[in-house]
């Protein structure tokens, strides 16, 4: 799975039907990962490649994401 253009078009699709698409807010789009269907925390090599791609995302300084003291590495 490309979960790197899954995170993007969720951030997306969130942003489009924000206030923030019209009204030129800065506010922030936020995605809890827990909530996506695509994240499972059952399944570490899952989970890994997901935090994995969030790191690429970050460090491209495509995102922003604040971990939770127990998912960071």
């Amino acid at each position: 799975m490309d979960y790197k253009n899954i995170i993007l078009n969720q951030l997306l699709n969130k942003y489009e039907l924000s206030k923030s698409l019209v009204s030129n807010s800065n506010k922030k789009i936020i995605l809890k990962l827990e909530k996506m269907k695509e994240y499972n925390i059952e399944d570490y090599e899952t989970k890994k490649i997901f935090h994995d791609t969030v790191f690429d995302l970050e460090r491209k300084k495509l995102i922003l994401y604040s971990w939770k003291p127990h998912e960071k590495r």
